[in-house]
């Protein structure tokens, strides 16, 4: 499969150019565009599919077999099929866009910071980020040719930044600088909130986007319809991705039970050398 570097960021798989990678950082967009920020694995379908239901309207979740990702957020770094992700937002219809990407900052559409675009920018764990992440390079049928047989190596790839996406912690500092100076377009979302507090993480949606506020039951319904069981039947399809294993586990501590203690120590050290005596340390250790 290919693999290449542009502007030191790795890209593996065939869902990646440098055409889909020039085209996301130039890409134009529309005032009432809201852009998803996120490193891999980070809970990034959770939340398109908790927009999608939020913004689209909820029933938009129930018809399994109409729902098209790429249509409803398009993925705007990556070609799956004939079309990239940034042609196939330039096609929708519905506002505002949701538009999803992977990028860190230097690779990100250039509108966020000079349009002052809105941008949700979701953060987890690191060491449940990479845990997932290796099992994502296997199951994926398109990254298994790039998979570290050992957990360990991978850890170790990750720690350099020697995977797709480039490092987590470059990748999350930079966003959390960014959203930080910039608080009335960026907002913040931790994916251990969600799982422990699903409404009130919504109530911070709703804000930031100014929507009509959803009743209590309704909110109920999105987040059943936003279940990974849900999301599974509606994503592993040939609309969707299928085969590409994009759904996981969604658990937020199994890597208290899974990750190797020795990684720990390394991830920690890392991470408090990146972020220093800053509060956000404690959401990732």
């Amino acid at each position: 499969m290919p693999t290449f570097t542009y502007e030191g960021i790795r890209f593996d798989g065939p869902a990646y150019t440098h055409k889909t990678i020039e085209a996301t950082k130039n890409f134009q967009s529309l005032p009432d565009d809201v852009f998803i920020s996120t490193y891999a694995r980070s809970g990034t379908h959770w939340v398109q599919n908790i927009l999608i239901g939020a913004v689209y309207g909820i029933d938009i979740l129930e018809n399994t077999q109409e729902f098209e990702m790429g249509k409803l957020s398009p993925y705007l770094e990556a070609a799956f099929g004939n079309k990239s992700g940034c042609e196939l937002a330039n096609e929708m219809t519905r506002r505002p866009r949701l538009l999803k990407t992977h990028q860190p900052t230097n690779l990100a559409p250039c509108e966020i910071f000079s349009m002052k675009r809105r941008n949700i920018v979701v953060l987890r764990n690191p060491k449940a980020v990479l845990l997932s992440y290796h099992e994502f390079y296997h199951n994926n049928m398109w990254l298994r040719d790039q998979a570290s047989a050992e957990l360990s190596d991978f850890l170790d790839r990750s720690m350099i930044g020697d995977v797709l996406s480039g490092s987590w912690w470059k990748w999350t500092k930079d966003w959390v600088d960014y959203c930080r100076a910039n608080p009335d377009t960026n907002l913040m979302i931790h994916y251990e909130d969600l799982k422990e507090d699903f409404a009130k993480e919504i109530r911070r949606l709703e804000s930031f986007l100014n929507l009509s506020p959803m009743t209590s039951e309704t909110i109920d319904r999105l987040q059943a319809l936003t279940s990974v069981e849900s999301m599974r039947e509606r994503l592993d399809t040939e609309k969707n991705y299928k085969g590409m294993g994009v759904v996981n586990k969604g658990e937020a501590n199994r890597w208290k039970t899974e990750f190797p203690p020795e990684y720990v120590e390394k991830f920690d050290a890392l991470t408090r050398e990146t972020f220093g005596d800053d509060d956000i340390v404690a959401k990732f250790i």
